[in-house]
């Protein structure tokens, strides 16, 4: 999942690997020549706008959710826009302000498995049911797709919760969802203070 801290004007102020990949593509959401993020294509409504609404509600409203199309024809992004709980801009106009999470329904299953492994040391089976489950899978249909027995699923699955230190499967997925994209930009920030020093 690719993340994006804006600030209130939209400009850009963070974004992870995923997210950084997801732009320099400018296939759907794009960094403009002003450092500003936008949608590629007219979209209604449009990023920007998504952005402005969920930053004057205070975070009060809910989550603004948009399809993004693509001018490739891939399926489209999933958009969340959130507010960042912060003080005035007025003191700071580039503090963060909103939040971009953006899911691409494209990722290779080899990208997520490697970056699962990775993060949480697991198993080459084990990455493998997990994106399994977060494909929304029920532990049958994995025992089905991956040709093993339901008592050796819950093996793994009972290896994956000791590894990623939740106690339940949603848990288990929820934290799993949220890890994607992390890996290289946790890798970059510390090559960068490898380098600074």
């Amino acid at each position: 999942m690719g993340l994006v801290v804006t600030s209130a004007a939209g400009q850009l102020l963070l974004a992870n690997r995923t997210a950084e990949e997801i732009l320099k593509l400018r296939d759907g959401i794009e960094l403009g020549p002003t450092g500003l993020v936008r949608t590629s294509l007219k979209c209604t409504p449009s990023l920007p706008s998504l952005m402005d609404t969920v930053f004057k509600a205070g975070g009060i409203a809910r989550d603004s959710v948009v399809p993004v199309r693509r001018p490739s024809g891939k399926r489209p992004f999933k958009a969340v826009v959130r507010a960042v709980e912060c003080g005035s801009i007025d003191s700071d106009p580039f503090a963060p302000a909103t939040l971009l999470f953006i899911l691409d329904p494209e990722i290779s299953v080899e990208t997520v498995e490697a970056e699962l492994r990775q993060i949480y040391s697991l198993t080459a089976m084990e990455a493998c049911l997990a994106n399994l489950l977060m494909e929304g899978k029920a532990l049958d249909e994995c025992c089905k797709l991956l040709n093993i027995r339901r008592s050796t699923a819950r093996t793994h699955l009972q290896h994956l919760f000791e590894k990623v230190g939740v106690q339940r499967q949603s848990e288990l997925v929820s934290l799993l969802l949220k890890s994607i994209g992390l890996v290289g930009s946790a890798g970059r920030a510390l090559s960068h203070r490898k380098t600074a020093l």
